[in-house]
């Protein structure tokens, strides 16, 4: 080829005649390599219809390759637009559900009926699938609670937290509940609590998720009051002494601290209350002092001193 013809050639390649000629060669070969039959593979999308009570789907879709024989716009179609097959889970054909796997036999017999005038599709590529499938049970929980209220400072509850519900159940799969030991709720963000309450707790996402709950909300309710501090001096009393011993103690008295509602306050009598050394002949010479009759409401009990000492007189 001469120089000139060359130089020619380079002019008509750069130029917007040349441009569209080689955009035209190529729309020619693509149509020209898709009008080809193709012998490959193309997805088909699963459906299932989750309407069998003692199985739990993981996930609704799946995909699984289908050998087919057809032209490259026919292949290239359904690579971008997966013909899709509906399964009724009731209706699978299967025989362990501790293990559920389907026979694509019955996929192609589905197929071919959703699409019974399509007669490319040549069978699917596995020989069988495990499906996104797992047994239900029911379990029932005792609700708990993420944290407790918050309460302003002098504060607290006078009687245990009530829930609405007792408990409630889950139905979902098997797996999942038996590892599951708690429905745990969470309070809203509220500012500290100062009267009584009654407050809606919400199960935590992340175990709401894990199964369908008979309900994900409770009311959760609590009677508050201010507390105040109390003192009082007590007699220790000694029980459980062999009667051959005269026993004394050092000190004889123990001052006892606590927090109680103020509501209680008028009634409160020291005389029924009592603090008591259970006798232990124990080489270290001393008794641990317990207090009985505190009222149920009563928080932060300190009792000064917490040990006795004993003597055994001759």
């Amino acid at each position: 080829m001469s120089v000139r013809q060359r130089i020619s050639k380079r002019r008509f390649l750069g130029s917007k005649q040349g441009l569209l000629f080689l955009v035209f060669a190529a729309v020619i070969w693509t149509l020209s390599a898709l009008s080809e039959t193709y012998t490959t593979t193309v997805p088909v999308q699963l459906k299932f219809i989750s309407d069998a009570e003692n199985l739990v789907l993981s996930t609704s879709k799946m995909e699984v390759p289908a050998r087919v024989s057809s032209s490259g716009f026919s292949v290239l179609y359904r690579r971008i637009f997966p013909r899709e097959i509906k399964l009724s889970v009731r209706n699978l054909p299967i025989k362990n559900i501790e293990n559920p796997v389907l026979s694509t036999d019955f996929l192609f017999g589905a197929y071919m009926q959703n699409y019974a005038s399509s007669n490319q599709i040549l069978g699917f590529v596995p020989n069988s699938i495990s499906l996104p499938l797992s047994p239900a049970i029911q379990k029932s929980f005792v609700p708990t609670l993420a944290t407790f209220p918050e309460f302003e400072s002098g504060f607290h509850l006078i009687s245990p937290l009530k829930f609405s519900m007792d408990s409630i159940s889950a139905f979902g799969s098997k797996p999942v509940l038996e590892q599951l030991q708690q429905a745990v709720f969470t309070l809203p963000s509220e500012s500290p609590l100062r009267t009584n309450f009654s407050l809606e707790a919400t199960l935590v996402d992340s175990i709401a998720q894990l199964a369908h709950w008979s309900t994900t909300t409770i009311q959760v309710s609590g009677s508050v009051d201010r507390y105040s501090d109390v003192s009082f001096m007590l007699p220790v009393t000694l029980v459980d002494t062999p009667e051959d011993l005269n026993i004394t103690l050092a000190p004889k008295q123990v001052e006892i601290k606590f927090a109680a509602p103020l509501s209680l306050l008028p009634v409160l009598d020291a005389s029924s209350l009592s603090a008591v050394a259970v006798f232990d002949n124990s080489t270290s010479g001393q008794l641990l002092v317990t207090i009985t009759g505190l009222p149920d409401a009563a928080k932060q009990l300190s009792v000064s001193p917490s040990n006795v000492s004993y003597f055994i007189v001759e």
